[in-house]
């Protein structure tokens, strides 16, 4: 469950992080620059014959800098004939004819033009580089952020701990299952089995788990829940308040998942150390683990995959030289069909659920059958 949880926050993660960075990179050289470069391209100061259009820019930040359209003579290579061309440079200064800027261009076939810049401009595209370095360092913190905001996630809803083995800091109390419900405290809601212990005290087991989910057996079942007292009676490090719990049917199944740090602490004082409960409770024996979500593959609605070939084709067109705000479409557009085919996946409606809809409509609901419930 930790494991599938991870990928999810991570898989959405490097989703959109991608999707962005496909956007602001470039799949590869503007035509002119390539055939510059094809041509053996290098920089050089050449001089200005005439300046039009020259605007300064003064922004809030930074240094003031001037915009304009020049027309510059390109020096061939011995033997060849000059030629002229029109490129927009930016300068601290204000260009004027006779002053020299720096441009990009093959000195073997002059006639091809250039393109107005320096190493720093125009160094990693002459290159090959998708993107320059700023946006790069962007696109690497971006997805560091998304990774650390995955394991906090992470560690709200599920722990860090591994719950296949009960230790000596774990605690366990004997309940009676009342079915889902809702734990609510000011604003906050979230999905949860109410148990009711021998001493009437009520805890809320959180899982992802709804009234569909539930079979009839299981509202009135005598199970144990065991938490983590150590993680309990502190409020929980780095758990949201919550400490990681585990539902032990005398059934043979378990169920992970997080109990309030207050549910804990409540019943901290008629908690028994887990060994005296597996004492008590009869010989080893090995459970199976019910997870409701584990077979979601198994009952998502047709939309998702619709939407997973959406961003798959998004993301393949923003591989070709799509430009200017039509890139922006796209990339969006991706992000969209990325977070709603996660939104579907993660919340679709089981089987049962499907099932009871179907009945209450006079369908026979013999024909979900094919879908089975994971209980």
């Amino acid at each position: 469950m930790q494991a599938r949880s991870l990928a999810w926050y991570l898989g959405v993660c490097t989703v959109l992080v991608t999707l962005f960075a496909l956007v602001i990179g470039a799949p590869q050289r503007p035509e002119q620059m390539q055939r510059i470069v094809d041509a053996g391209a290098e920089f050089a100061a050449v001089p200005v014959e005439k300046v039009s259009d020259v605007q300064l820019h003064d922004p809030s930040k930074g240094h003031d800098y001037y915009t304009s359209t020049a027309v510059v003579r390109l020096a061939p290579k011995a033997g060849g004939r000059p030629a002229t061309a029109t490129v927009h440079p930016v300068t601290p200064d204000r260009p004027h004819a006779g002053g020299k800027v720096s441009v990009l261009y093959a000195p073997t076939r002059p006639g091809l033009g250039a393109l107005a810049g320096d190493e720093g401009s125009l160094g990693e595209a002459r290159e090959g580089a998708t993107m320059g370095t700023g946006r790069a360092w962007i696109v690497g913190i971006a997805w560091a952020a998304g990774i650390v905001l995955s394991v906090v996630l992470l560690s709200a809803r599920r722990g860090f701990r591994s719950f296949s083995r009960l230790g000596q800091a774990d605690l366990a109390v004997r309940g009676r299952c009342l079915g889902p419900d809702l734990w609510r405290r000011d604003s906050a809601e979230e999905q949860c089995l109410k148990i009711v212990t021998a001493s009437s005290r009520t805890a809320h087991f959180l899982a992802d788990v709804m009234e569909g989910h539930v079979p009839d057996s299981l509202k009135g079942q005598h199970l144990w829940l065991c938490w983590d007292a150590r993680r309990g009676a502190d409020g929980g490090r780095l758990s949201g308040g919550a400490t990681p719990a585990a539902l032990v049917s005398d059934d043979g199944w378990v169920m992970h998942g997080m109990l309030k740090a207050d549910d804990a602490q409540m019943m901290a004082a008629e908690g028994v150390a887990v060994e005296k409960a597996a004492v008590g409770n009869g010989e080893p024996r090995a459970l199976r683990l019910w997870d409701p979500h584990s077979a979601w593959l198994l009952y998502v609605p047709p939309s998702v995959p619709v939407l997973a070939a959406v961003l798959i084709g998004c993301a393949a067109l923003l591989t070709l030289d799509v430009a200017g705000v039509w890139r922006w479409v796209t990339g969006i557009a991706g992000a969209v069909a990325g977070l709603a085919l996660g939104h579907l996946a993660m919340n679709a409606p089981y089987p049962s659920v499907v099932r009871a809809a179907l009945s209450s409509n006079g369908t026979d609901p013999a024909q979900g059958d094919s879908q089975r419930e994971a209980h």
